[in-house]
């Protein structure tokens, strides 16, 4: 998506032109006056540019199949090819920067609807939340949960709970208990052999989460039974962290760029115990889809980091209509506040099976459990409510010892020693 300027004499020639060259669903960001004219800023959807623009181009194409077969061996022979593979450079290049502005586009706008819907919510539970009269005992903890990062519906559960807990002590034990009890699953397993497939957003941590993966399994099975996998990640310096990684660690990495050579890939590797494969983060769910037709034995993993908002969530475990096996938490280190994604698993019962909490390669958490989230996100609460932050001391100054100081009888700014 990227913003369009048009400029006409009056509002209703600039919408006009505005839907002639873009059609009628265009989408209208601004108008206002700029030098006597009318500016109208727009919004165009460059996917559907593009794929108008290769309609366009291959029904051309296809009107002189002889024409455009004789202009290609002409291109092949002339001695132009250099111009060809340098424009065949930068359009992948180009290639690359599109899909990462599209994929920054795309969290922005979700983010912007996510918090809509958190403001209208807050809006709605606004009169109600301010009905409540806790005890003098609760207000610290109240005020702790209304500052919290914290989706405002589960907010609007645990005061709803608590309202009527005689102090703070039992009000975050009944917090404690009703979380524990929704949140109660069994814990996923470990890639240990197979195929298994780590995707999440960029910057989760994906490719360093799968690196420690297959350095714990090489401690119990042997770095000759375990392979790393790169498919289609165009990132720039991706395939050097895998390599780097990979020779950290002392196994085989490999890497593909289509379905084809994934499968040869496979084949090959098909003797080893365990073999990982590291996805993007752009287009995940049509990288996922790819994968799974080539082996369909593939297992899924979903990785996190642990402040990951609830757009993020939506978007990674819902909307991409993925069957997860199990869910990578990463980052425990950089965060205390897991709220949206303690929020989220209450609604569905997707079981963890590792995290990590720090930036080198053998740190890696066996033991995370949803009770360990939820007792990181409460320990913060408990420090905030039990020491709240000090208000301004009243009390007196000593004057004793001064050795000048204003005398009300005496005329405005007229000081003398006393002894």
């Amino acid at each position: 998506m990227e913003l369009q300027r048009i400029l006409a004499s009056d509002t209703r020639s600039a919408t006009e032109k505005a839907t002639a060259i873009f059609g009628q669903d265009v989408m209208v960001i601004s108008n206002h006056r700029v030098n006597g004219q009318t500016e109208l800023v727009i919004a165009v959807d460059l996917d559907d540019q593009l794929s108008q623009c290769r309609t366009d181009l291959s029904a051309k194409g296809s009107s002189d199949f002889g024409v455009q077969l004789a202009r290609s061996q002409r291109a092949s022979t002339s001695p132009t090819g250099d111009r060809t593979q340098k424009a065949s450079f930068h359009s992948d290049q180009d290639e690359r920067d599109y899909l990462r502005s599209r994929e920054i586009v795309d969290l922005v706008r979700d983010e912007f609807a996510a918090m809509r819907r958190e403001f209208h919510l807050s809006q709605q539970t606004a009169a109600w939340q301010a009905g409540l009269n806790p005890t003098p005992e609760l207000v610290p903890l109240f005020n702790v949960l209304a500052e919290a990062a914290m989706p405002t519906g589960l907010r609007t559960l645990l005061l709803d709970s608590i309202k009527n807990m005689p102090n703070e002590q039992a009000a975050l034990a009944a917090i404690q208990d009703q979380l524990n009890h929704t949140l109660t699953r069994p814990m996923a397993s470990l890639p240990q052999s197979g195929v298994h497939i780590v995707a999440g957003p960029t910057g989760s941590g994906k490719t360093l989460m799968t690196a420690r993966i297959a350095n714990d399994a090489i401690a119990k099975i042997g770095a000759r039974n375990v392979a790393i996998i790169s498919y289609k990640d165009l990132r720039f310096g991706a395939w050097s962290q895998t390599q780097m990684l990979s020779a950290q660690i002392g196994m085989d990495c490999f890497r593909a760029d289509d379905p084809a050579t994934l499968r040869l890939l496979l084949d090959e590797l098909s003797q080893r115990n365990l073999i990982l494969i590291d996805t993007p983060g752009v287009h995940m769910s049509e990288r996922i889809t790819e994968v799974l037709d080539v082996c369909q034995r593939c297992y899924c993993h979903a990785i996190l980091p642990a402040d990951a908002s609830s757009a993020t969530l939506k978007r990674v475990l819902q909307t991409s209509e993925v069957r997860w096996d199990s869910l990578m938490v990463s980052k425990l280190d950089e965060s205390s506040h897991p709220w949206p994604l303690l929020d989220f698993m209450c609604h569905n019962s997707l079981g963890i099976s590792v995290g990590s909490d720090g930036g080198h390669i053998t740190n890696l958490k066996h033991d995370l459990t949803t009770n360990s989230l939820l007792c990181m996100a409460l320990s913060s609460i408990t420090s905030a409510a039990l020491h709240p932050t000090p208000t301004e001391v009243e009390g007196t100054v000593d004057l004793a010892g001064a050795k000048r100081v204003f005398k009300p009888s005496m005329p405005r700014g007229i000081r003398q020693s006393i002894n």
